[in-house]
């Protein structure tokens, strides 16, 4: 069976999608981070990570193992640097048309159907990404939760911990938060809370799973909680207009209808209605022309769109919203 491979590796999840000659998703696999191969163990985690996601999604289909099949394309979007990844993809994928690419790229090239446009992505960490209709790309964030990561789930987590210590010292407002963290929990303080994260007991992607948790809490009515995710949003939103600026400068309001900037968003931050209104609103001010709505295809299938095309197969657009009901399967 001739296999194209699409595979989009994140700081919490590595996501796998295999589809055949005929442009079908055949099979589908999700495994573990496969991020900072800088750190020490980082590589090593990276390659079992992938060998054991691509290994089931064959296994499904019961097509050859890992080490035996020849992949028709793979594309590769990996969060944080490529050069490493590459190094060691190439040593166990077998394909004529290897792509590693950062995870933007195929998030862009998925969100928009390879039309374009920008695309904000707000998961566990965050990056912006855009195309002109030149072809002149640009990025913004991507920094990782030490000097960016702004409106991320990392960031929502981060603020929810600090809104709690800040009301524990008596410089902040009371908030749901603390009820919800250190109950659910179970530390009987905020320092307890916080040790938990310096002594690497509870690790980055922990903290990151605390933003669904603050969108609880202001579903519920809490004003903190409310801010932080108004702060993501307006965040989430200065990338995309920073973007819009480098690549899809105003036109003269005679011609503002002809110009009308595709503005997409990714990632499961955008699952939060507190974030999605403030984005929408702030990029509304700023540039009310601009057309704002999710991704069209998720960053896994824009990888794998990226390997059809590296294989020179052109796909429709009615195989993209197959795709899309297959995966929602």
């Amino acid at each position: 069976m001739k296999l194209f491979l699409g595979v989009d590796g994140g700081q919490s999840t590595t996501k796998v999608v295999l589809g055949d000659a005929e442009m079908r998703i055949v099979a589908q696999s999700t495994g573990g981070p496969s991020n900072h191969t800088e750190e020490p163990g980082g590589p090593e985690r990276l390659e079992r990570v992938v060998r054991e996601t691509v290994a089931s999604a064959l296994a499904a289909i019961k097509a050859p193992h890992i080490g035996e099949c020849e992949f028709a394309a793979a594309c590769f979007g990996m969060t944080g640097e490529v050069v490493i990844k590459r190094r060691i993809l190439e040593s166990f994928i077998r394909t004529p048309h290897l792509s590693v690419v950062h995870d933007s790229v195929n998030a862009l090239i998925g969100a928009t159907a390879g039309a374009p446009g920008i695309n904000v992505i707000a998961g566990t960490g965050s990056v912006a990404s855009g195309v002109n209709a030149e072809g002149r790309e640009s990025r913004v964030g991507g920094w990782g939760y030490t000097f960016g990561d702004e409106g991320s789930a990392y960031f929502i987590g981060k603020a929810a911990v600090s809104a709690v210590s800040a009301e524990e010292d008596g410089m902040g407002p009371k908030t749901a938060l603390t009820a919800i963290l250190l109950g659910r929990l179970g530390v009987d303080s905020a320092s307890a809370l916080r040790a938990h994260y310096y002594a690497g007991t509870w690790p980055r992607e922990h903290l990151a799973g605390l933003a669904g948790w603050v969108n609880e809490a202001a579903e519920g009515g809490d004003a903190v909680a409310l801010r932080i995710l108004q702060h993501a949003g307006k965040d989430l939103a200065g990338f995309a207009g920073i973007l819009l600026d480098r690549l899809f400068p105003a036109a003269p309001s005679a011609q503002a209808g002809a110009n009308r900037p595709l503005v997409c968003c990714s990632g499961g931050v955008f699952q939060s209605r507190a974030v999605m209104s403030a984005f929408q609103e702030t990029i509304r001010n700023k540039r009310p022309e601009a057309e704002t709505r999710p991704a069209l295809l998720p960053p896994v299938l824009g990888s794998l769109l990226m390997a059809y095309r590296a294989a020179g197969v052109q796909v429709s657009e009615k195989t993209y919203l197959d795709w899309v009901n297959k995966l929602q399967e």
